[in-house]
């Protein structure tokens, strides 16, 4: 018992660290108050005791027969009716169908006053890719390489990009649009092109609520469900376009073909990995920024040793960041380690990534990492994300 308290002081004591030609600088930590919706979230309902209403809303909803898509359906169709903003229809997303399985319920009270609550207010937008997870998405948590990318990360990384009016902002593999809505936000309002693309329809639309619910009047936003793997409309539309990608592509996922020119996969790399740098290759303008999430062994494996040559021959690397294991355990219940991969598309004029390359390494991320996680308000990785922005290791194409 004594052993495991003097280990548990231990780690609360322990500090990351970014290193930047040779200098070391200790990062404090900023707490983050833990989800009560679902394990993994950054999600506080303002004035809700500390307890979970997704339970209460799923029985409720369960005493009319709906269940799973119906019921996230019906939540998102409410978050737009008490946004009240205008909208021109939705392309993607089943408004109508969430109003019908909407008009079955609110006659209740005990549904409408839970629905009231949670369905309100700026944090709307924060809860919609988490229902998604919970009433929809459980079939992502086996086989198919898709985990859900938690707030407090997806926020840091969007901090690692050059966030500048007029740019084109691009999330290949959209998901819940968690990524490009946390862009919009740190935007605040400026003029800028959104762009997600999902090879899931479903997602598309939750992104395009989300987006719906997060973007000013000045920010445009374009989607599109695509198969990025294959040649298609939004390749074709924003090929050589892009000015930043924002992105958690779908891990290792093994591919028999594909249908752009990847050199990557004719190297030999036949997996979504190695694949989407090539396709984030061709959406980029020269200059252009890619921050994703890799697994941790494209970064250290000897097997990638040519894929990281071909990398280093293609790309300017601006930094790396390495997450703890567990980012994705509560919520896709997998320990798959993933890495922060910042890279600038070499221009013709320079090779050498402006504003200096960042190593770090974030023990915490702001969200449980396990069950018994006691640090999980602990948020190394928000420190080191100001840190790089502070140091100037974030330059945009025109700095170049």
């Amino acid at each position: 018992m004594n052993a495991r308290k003097t280990k548990q002081a231990a780690k609360r004591k322990e500090a990351s660290c970014l290193r930047e030609s040779g200098a070391v600088y200790t990062l404090g930590r900023r707490t983050t108050a833990p989800s009560d919706l679902l394990p993994g979230f950054d999600l506080i309902i303002p004035g809700v005791p500390q307890s979970d209403p997704t339970y209460a809303i799923e029985a409720g909803f369960r005493r009319y027969g709906l269940e799973g898509e119906d019921v996230f359906l019906a939540l998102a169709a409410r978050c737009v009716q008490e946004s009240r903003g205008r909208h021109n229809g939705f392309e993607f997303f089943q408004y109508e169908r969430g109003l019908q399985v909407l008009d079955l319920v609110t006659h209740d009270r005990q549904i409408d006053s839970i629905l009231a609550r949670v369905c309100l207010g700026s944090d709307a937008v924060g809860h919609l890719p988490v229902w998604y997870q919970y009433f929809v998405g459980r079939r992502f948590r086996e086989g198919s390489g898709k985990f859900f990318t938690p707030r407090t990360v997806a926020r840091s990384m969007a901090n690692l990009l050059p966030l500048d009016a007029g740019l084109t902002l691009c999330d290949p593999t959209c998901g819940g649009g968690t990524f490009l809505s946390e862009a919009a936000r740190l935007l605040n309002g400026t003029p800028c092109e959104l762009v997600g693309n999902d090879v899931d329809r479903m997602l598309v639309g939750l992104t395009e609520a989300v987006l719906f619910l997060t973007c000013g009047g000045t920010q445009k936003r374009h989607l599109f469900c695509n198969n990025v793997y294959d040649r298609g409309p939004f390749l074709d539309a924003y090929s050589k376009r892009v000015d930043c990608i924002l992105a958690n592509p779908p891990f290792s996922l093994p591919l028999d073909s594909v249908g752009l020119r990847s050199t990557l996969f004719n190297m030999g790399y036949h997996n979504s990995d190695a694949v989407f740098l090539d396709v984030c290759f061709e959406l980029l303008k020269e200059g252009g920024h890619l921050v994703c999430l890799l697994p941790h062994s494209i970064v250290v494996n000897v097997d990638y040793s040519e894929l990281r040559a071909h990398v280093e021959r293609e790309w300017d690397l601006c930094g790396i960041i390495t997450l703890p294991e567990g980012v994705f355990y509560m919520t896709a219940r997998t320990t798959t380690r993933a890495d922060i991969i910042h890279l600038r598309k070499k221009t013709a004029t320079k090779t050498a990534a402006s504003g200096g390359i960042y190593f770090a390494n974030a023990p915490t991320v702001g969200i449980p990492l396990n069950s018994r996680d006691t640090m999980s308000g602990s948020n190394s990785l928000e420190d080191i994300a100001a840190t790089v922005r502070a140091r100037g290791c974030v330059a945009g194409a025109a700095d170049s």
